[in-house]
């Protein structure tokens, strides 16, 4: 087996079982304590670090012309932001989750972290699409997908729309937290809940991507929709 799959197989086996325990942990009361630390203010600060040595990172690449050790970044922002990136579906105060933390009296993780994390997401974008590439565990893991699975679906062209009807959908939703619209009570699940809709979209994408190479990252991800817009306005202003 080359060195490439067996790599993918290693991150896809221990990422896959990281979500497994921290979707068991959050889904039974007996496994809830065990996930405490996630909401510890060392831990937060801990990822503000790492978000901010990406930067580093970044600005040592940049003079000094060296291709990073892409496998360890992976593995060290991959298995520290995982549980954070992947908590909201499995445990989320509203029916559909990362998009209403701003008016969520129980906060996860990312609900703390989101105001800090997301902007660092999208100027580490700036570069090359440095964190979706070199860091997210999210797309991490659909690259690991795209390797093990020999399979290739291709969908037509006018699909890459949906990526931005999403996109409006979920700044639309924010709106509602910002400006206190009622509406967002529809969405209230009153207590922390299995969302069984959340899981199975969850579901469906995490196979889709075994056919359909990053398929949450190119169709869902509001980070790689804005990258892809700032990109394309890059574009459009560069000189011929």
């Amino acid at each position: 087996m080359p060195q490439i799959k067996k790599n993918a197989w290693a991150f896809f086996g221990i990422f896959t079982f990281l979500g497994l325990l921290l979707g068991v942990a959050a889904y039974f009361e007996g496994g809830r304590p065990f996930l405490h630390f996630l909401w510890s203010r060392s831990f937060l600060t801990l990822l503000k670090i790492l978000l901010i040595a990406a930067f580093g990172l970044w600005i040592l690449k940049w003079i000094t012309k060296r291709v990073l050790p892409q496998g360890w970044l992976k593995w060290i922002y991959g298995i520290l932001f995982l549980p954070i990136l992947l908590l909201p579906i499995f445990r989320c105060y509203f029916k559909v989750p990362y998009i209403f933390c701003r008016a969520c009296p129980h906060k996860c993780p990312w609900g703390f972290l989101r105001s800090f994390a997301f902007p660092a997401f999208l100027l580490l974008n700036l570069s090359n699409k440095f964190w979706c590439t070199a860091l997210c565990p999210f797309g991490t893991f659909q690259e690991c997908q795209a390797q093990i699975s020999p399979k290739r679906f291709k969908l037509p062209s006018w699909s890459a729309l949906f990526a931005y009807v999403v996109l409006l959908l979920v700044t639309g939703l924010y709106l509602f937290t910002l400006f206190d619209v009622p509406a967002v009570e529809f969405f209230e699940m009153e207590r922390y809940a299995w969302v069984e809709v959340s899981i199975g979209v969850a579901a469906l994408i995490l196979l889709a991507a075994f056919f359909i190479p990053k398929f949450w990252c190119r169709y869902f991800c509001p980070v790689g929709t804005i990258d892809e817009v700032i990109s394309s306005f890059r574009r459009s202003k560069s000189p011929l």
